[in-house]
């Protein structure tokens, strides 16, 4: 009987660290194994003390028309099918309730729905900075981002799951324009 406490807090230690664990596998099968994507988006500089630096990636596609036999509330995760435009870009296709057979999708959250149509949450918001290219990202934000063809997310996307991988700007990677400019 002097063991059971022992047993019990050893299974919850474990389960404490199997959450995690198990977020961060299903990430790592999303990178190395996922479809790249990309998606237009803006992607804002705010700052968080407690986050830090981060750009606050918005896709601009947040609508998106709902499959006809599917029966979606607000607060519900559905399963958004994706397909590849003339540009090279992916769009959102249709919303469905269940995971498709087949195909790239991205689980989603259904903000509100209407007509025939949803407002979508996407599953990710934000990409982090290197404090010390932080100031410079601001700087460099404010004079480039304004009047030029736009911020693509490159998102890898496995089984549902997406994982925001980079941004790009006019075809070169985010990090690689700010290091360039630091140096």
């Amino acid at each position: 009987m002097k063991a059971l406490p022992l047993i019990l807090f050893a299974l919850i230690s474990l389960a404490q660290w199997a959450v995690p664990l198990s977020q961060i596998f299903r990430y790592e099968q999303t990178l190395s194994k996922g479809t790249l994507i990309r998606l237009k988006c803006s992607a804002p500089d705010p700052y968080d003390p407690l986050r830090g630096r981060y750009l606050a990636v918005r896709p601009d596609q947040d609508d998106v028309a709902i499959a006809k036999s599917a029966k979606l509330h607000r607060g519900q995760h559905a399963y958004a099918t994706l397909k590849t435009g003339t540009d090279g870009l992916t769009v959102l296709d249709e919303l469905q309730a269940e995971p498709p057979a087949s195909g790239d999708f991205v689980r989603v959250t259904v903000r509100w729905e209407s007509e025939g149509k949803a407002h979508i949450e996407w599953p990710f918001d934000r990409f982090y900075l290197n404090e010390a290219l932080a100031p410079e990202a601001d700087k460099w934000f404010a004079e480039s981002i304004r009047g030029s063809k736009g911020v693509i997310a490159e998102v890898r996307v496995h089984h549902g799951t997406a994982v925001l991988e980079n941004l790009t700007f006019d075809g070169k990677s985010f990090r690689e324009i700010l290091k360039q400019r630091v140096n």
